[in-house]
């Protein structure tokens, strides 16, 4: 998209590398030349880089005058703050009293091992004595968020860079400059260092800044950094849309730009418009973070449940199971809490019935041996001191942890001889899971309890179709007689 009107004169902005070499001169090649009878024409070269023209912006490399610039965008490293391309920018944004607007990328460069802070890449060094921001290469997955607090430059830049990630994420520290007075006695007083804040636009899973803007106390200044390899248009883009807008929009006034319009030359519908699209925007950004604050307290609830259930063994995984059951509505007793390993894990209530709940897990297929643990459980129930009558038993299992819940079996037990001979019902946590994060809680009853007093004398379709679900579980010859064995 241009962002230049017919009257609109390029916006200088200094681009802190040498400028690239002229393309060379296009030569097709003719059919039936000396090349060959097999040749073909070659492609033109195409340009690489931001397309400048379209964006408004002169590009001024190194070398070229600077005094007049916008902004820096530093591709490579920060800008040499002690070259006079820099010095004469500044000079120049002092004396129109603009702020100093700088795009650096961090991280390029030989990383090195460093014994205190461990791998770290080349840094930026800070203008004066304000120090630098060093980076720390981060691994490989790491998903940045959004911090807290941004403008609508700072979010949109951020946002940019979410949609378009570089290839390696840096943590970014500030290094206050240090200051040294020399030997006691000496005569030697070094210059106090300055301060200044470096504010995180992105943030890793620590909280550590990826992507910040430093601003030095007092302002007057606006050092955006960003990690080496982003995309130079998008960081162009940026520049002449948002930021200058945002933080220089002088600039954007003296090249006559249309994404600068003097306010109080505007029409009253245009102000009433301007108006309603600002509201609008305050109005989304309000809901925004209201839904993401929603979401927040959702997956504080699911995230363990859904952990347990699908890659979870011993208490983890039972307490997974546990918590299900009450949600389906029923009465649950942590067995191992009285009885030990004498007894099954759980005891769940519901509509009359009271089963035995046994919780196994396995990395790799289940052993044909867990069946047997729940069956002797049911025999030896009435033996143990104070207990009642229970109506039958299930076992539960998280088979093949190990794997991707998409790559399992679908049925715990694959061996359809064993599957057959099998007297009890059991359920995948998997498809305990399925049910549970659709709130369908009528299969996870009548999977554990069968035909409850509350079902009725007539099955819902739901229940028949929970009976079906449990097939992932329970072979098609026992699940024939399933209705009979919780009725007996």
């Amino acid at each position: 998209m241009s962002t230049t009107s017919p009257s609109a004169a390029p916006v200088p902005l200094h681009i802190s590398v040498e400028a690239p070499p002229p393309p060379a001169p296009f030569a097709p090649t003719v059919i039936g030349s000396v090349a060959g009878p097999g040749s073909r024409p070659t492609s033109e070269p195409q340009p690489t880089g931001p397309n400048w023209a379209a964006l408004g912006i002169e590009p001024r490399w190194k070398g070229l005058e600077t005094s007049d610039c916008a902004a820096i965008l530093s591709p490579v490293l920060g800008p040499a703050t002690g070259a006079e391309e820099y010095t004469r920018y500044a000079a120049g944004a002092l004396r129109r009293g603009e702020s100093v607007l700088v795009v650096a990328c961090t991280g390029a460069g030989e990383h090195r091992h460093n014994v205190f802070s461990g791998k770290v890449a080349p840094g930026i060094h800070l203008p004066d004595r304000y120090g630098q921001i060093a980076a720390s290469p981060l691994p490989a997955g790491v998903c940045p968020h959004l911090a807290g607090g941004l403008d609508h430059a700072e979010h949109e830049l951020g946002a940019r860079l979410l949609n378009r990630p570089p290839e390696t994420w840096f943590g970014l520290t500030l290094l206050q400059a240090a200051s040294y007075s020399g030997r006691p006695g000496s005569a030697v007083i070094a210059p106090k260092p300055k301060e200044g804040v470096l504010r995180p636009i992105l943030v890793d899973g620590l909280g550590t800044p990826i992507a910040g803007v430093w601003v030095p106390d007092g302002g007057g200044a606006r050092w955006f950094v960003v990690p080496h390899g982003t995309d130079q248009q998008l960081l162009a883009e940026w520049l002449i849309q948002h930021a200058l807008p945002a933080y220089v929009p002088g600039a954007l006034t003296r090249a006559r730009s249309t994404l600068v319009r003097d306010a109080a030359f505007a029409t009253d519908a245009e102000a009433r418009l301007i108006e309603a699209i600002t509201q609008e925007q305050l109005d989304h950004e309000e809901r925004q973070a209201e839904l993401q604050r929603e979401l927040a307290v959702l997956q504080a609830v699911a995230d363990p449940l859904r952990d347990g259930l699908l890659f979870g063994t011993g208490r983890q995984l039972e307490d997974a199971v546990h918590d299900v059951l009450v949600a389906a509505g029923a009465t649950v007793t942590r067995l191992d809490d009285v009885y030990g390993t004498e007894s099954a894990d759980l005891l769940a209530e519901y509509g009359g019935r009271r089963v035995l709940v046994e919780v196994k897990s396995a990395s790799n297929r289940p052993p044909q041996s867990l069946p047997d643990k729940l069956l002797k459980h049911l025999a030896t129930w009435s033996g143990l001191t104070g207990t009642e009558p229970v109506d039958g038993g299930v076992l539960v299992v998280n088979h093949q942890v190990k794997l991707a819940p998409a790559k399992r079996d679908a049925e715990v037990y694959t061996d359809r001889a064993f599957a057959d001979a099998l007297t009890v019902p059991v359920i995948g946590s998997v498809r305990l899971f399925e049910w549970w994060r659709r709130e369908d809680w009528e299969p996870v009853r009548h999977a554990v309890f069968g035909a409850t007093s509350e079902a009725g004398p007539a099955e819902s379709a739901e229940v028949q179709s929970a009976e079906r679900a449990v097939s992932d579980g329970v072979p098609s010859p026992a699940r024939s007689g399933l209705r009979a064995r919780w009725r007996r």
